[in-house]
């Protein structure tokens, strides 16, 4: 995908294409901050040359919190940051063209947005 088209107010599509994993997060992440949510690099997998081979972004409160298993309560216990929000994408490269494609994609939240 080219830089320019970057700045397009686009919304994330499966088989999309990106030049780089660079182009790739700052698109994601230039959606996510339209839509009000924080973006994580969750995962990523490179090949014995040390290429990326493919990469999950995800929502920062993916996931849900572990529940205490100690004999002794915590002295003080935090506020719940983990929705168990599955909003995440990933991208794969293309070997033949030396491209990133979107291969997994879920653009829907389990909760509401806090829009300011």
């Amino acid at each position: 995908m080219d830089c320019n088209k970057l700045v397009e107010d686009r919304t994330p599509e499966l088989e999309m294409e990106f030049n780089s994993e660079e182009d790739a997060h700052k698109f994601y992440n230039n959606y996510a901050f339209k839509t009000d949510f924080n973006v994580c690099k969750d995962y990523l997998n490179k090949d014995k040359d040390g290429v990326t081979t493919s990469k999950r972004y995800s929502y920062c409160k993916e996931g849900v919190k572990r529940k205490y298993e100690g004999d002794v309560m915590p002295k003080r216990t935090r506020a719940l940051t983990k929705t168990g929000c599955g909003t995440k994408m990933v991208i794969v490269l293309l070997r033949e063209i030396m491209k990133y494609r979107v291969h997994d994609l879920i653009l829907e939240h389990n909760h509401e947005l806090h829009i300011a």
